[in-house]
């Protein structure tokens, strides 16, 4: 009895969760939210997400919005607050956020997590296990994630008014990402990616924008990796802006140089 009691108690909590939610996606926000979901892939594997909605956001107005692999970095590392007082000083206009939270749990019978596997392509062209991992995860962000984002709030369907955010391994998700399904996003901020392997691949059917950094203090890939990925990438058609910071493979640049990219990206109007 007492456990179909928590049972049903659990049940009317997260009801009242996605009720909420819902009515905050549709009403004017006095401030910004985050809230948490669970959602099935097209395999039944149950996946974390996270929204982000702006101060001021209103359902009645399309919003740009940029999709955040790594998205536990935006909880660990205080991005919303930081993006919160953008817009408040008036340093960018709103946006929304969506993140796809990554699986840090070390894949039974191998040396690396879920996430390692779900984001890099060189891995999965290593093993059959790797490759469906991989796949799957492609397929739960372009044909899941993605849809129900649009779904949940008034986001832009253009692509150009869609934007990527990923770091190291997230960052070698998002390349592939690009060219995989170049109609879905149009810029791509790929901070620090370590692993991407481009091979294979042909030009660009879309015409494609990619902003590009790493630090001089990184341990590898300074002389030969990330050259030859932005001779790649131009090579198949893309634009790329590429730049060095004065770190490593750090969560705190990688955080100062997206508040920048916002900046860049989503000036306020005069």
């Amino acid at each position: 009895m007492k456990r179909c009691i928590n049972s049903i108690f659990i049940t009317i909590i997260s009801v009242l969760i996605v009720l909420l939610f819902f009515l905050s996606c549709n009403k004017t926000l006095t401030e910004s939210s985050f809230e948490e979901f669970e959602i099935k892939d097209e395999g039944g594997k149950t996946r974390k997400i996270g929204l982000y909605l702006p101060i001021g956001y209103n359902p009645k107005e399309e919003y740009p919005v940029i999709y955040m692999a790594d998205g536990l970095v935006f909880k660990d590392c205080s991005y919303r607050s930081m993006v919160d007082s953008l817009i408040t000083l008036g340093s960018i206009r709103p946006v929304v956020i969506a993140c796809s939270f990554e699986n840090k749990t070390r894949i039974p019978g191998f040396t690396i997590a879920y996430r390692n596997a779900e984001y890099i392509d060189a891995l999965s062209k290593q093993d059959s296990t790797l490759s469906k991992l991989f796949e799957s995860h492609m397929a739960f962000f372009t044909g899941t994630f993605i849809p129900y984002i649009e779904k949940r709030c008034n986001v832009s369907r253009d692509r150009n008014e869609r934007i990527f955010y990923g770091t190291s391994n997230s960052a070698d998700f998002g390349l592939t990402l690009s060219m995989r399904h170049p109609e879905l996003i149009g810029e791509y901020w790929c901070f620090s990616p370590v692993y991407s392997d481009w091979d294979g691949y042909g030009m660009l059917s879309e015409p494609t924008n990619y902003r590009i950094c790493w630090g001089i203090k990184e341990e590898v890939g300074q002389e030969d990796y990330f050259p030859a990925l932005l001779k790649s990438i131009r090579k198949r058609g893309g634009y790329v802006k590429d730049w060095t910071f004065d770190g490593g493979h750090d969560r705190g640049w990688w955080r100062q140089w997206f508040a920048l990219e916002l900046e860049r990206r989503f000036p306020v109007e005069e």
